[in-house]
């Protein structure tokens, strides 16, 4: 199967094949749905959640020491925290759950730096 591909911005005739895409492979990925449907998020107009559409919802993902302390002031007087904790521990999330920051669902205690780590000095 051949296409067109772009180079330097103009259109050109594929030179290769072009690939598959996963699920005509039969290979899709669908840890992240099947997650979500048997740890759905509880939702009742009795339960507030502090986060729910805040005005910079990338606190939660922080990338620095700040944003962790934004992100968990907003979740230090949140009512749901235990529930929000239990999700992200259960759907092994990343970011900022329930007033803990989360790797693969596992606590972490400092920021992960973006990028890539900088080399050690021998």
């Amino acid at each position: 199967m051949t296409g067109v591909e772009t180079k330097n911005g103009w259109p050109h005739t594929a030179t290769t094949p072009a690939s598959y895409s996963a699920d005509e492979r039969g290979d899709l990925n669908t840890k992240g749905v099947t997650i979500a449907f048997t740890h759905p998020t509880p939702r009742s107009p009795g339960v507030a959640w502090r986060c729910e559409g805040h005005e910079d919802p990338e606190i939660f993902d922080p990338c620095d020491d700040e944003t962790l302390a934004a992100a968990l002031e907003v979740c230090h007087t949140c009512g749901v925290r235990t529930v929000c904790l239990a999700l992200g521990t259960s759907r092994d999330e990343w970011g900022v759950w329930g007033g803990v920051l989360l790797e693969s669902g596992k606590p972490i205690e400092t920021v992960r730096r973006r990028g890539r780590p900088k080399k050690a000095v021998a």
